[in-house]
């Protein structure tokens, strides 16, 4: 696990442990723990929380925003291949990797690991409105 996701995973965990579950996000639909086969309502309501309409949040765009976090990584003292990111994917090579997620922008954040953290964004040149106006709602928080 990339450290950042490992920090925040390690007390939901602790208390799956706890409880004693066998799944990392198990679905309770039929009153047991069972694997969760279908998250769509699940993103549809998270969405609703933080304003999205429904069907406006997918895994896709999960998949991407890693997919563009990982492209940011190094390897060694290199950006990393997107020959690599795509093997992680699941892909067979590289062209799609370029041709679907590698449109990061101009300003890019280099890390040995993916993370997602705002300060990493805060002093970016570049940054549009609508990053800007998320920003300001973080720090408003």
């Amino acid at each position: 696990l990339w450290p950042q996701l490992a920090e925040i995973l390690k007390p939901w965990l602790a208390a799956r442990k706890l409880a004693g579950g066998r799944l990392l996000f198990p679905s309770y639909r039929t009153g047991e723990e069972a694997m969760l086969t279908d998250c769509r309502k699940l993103l549809d309501a998270v969405g609703a929380r933080a304003g999205y309409q429904p069907r406006e949040l997918n895994l896709y765009d999960f998949r991407h925003t890693y997919c563009a976090a990982r492209l940011q990584t190094l390897d060694g003292d290199a950006p990393v291949s997107p020959y690599t990111v795509g093997q992680e994917l699941g892909h067979g090579g590289e062209s799609l990797v370029k041709r679907v997620y590698a449109h990061l922008g101009t300003v890019r954040h280099r890390a040995e690991v993916v993370e997602y953290r705002v300060k990493q964004h805060l002093n970016a040149q570049h940054r549009d409105k609508a990053v800007r106006e998320w920003v300001k709602a973080l720090r408003a928080a």
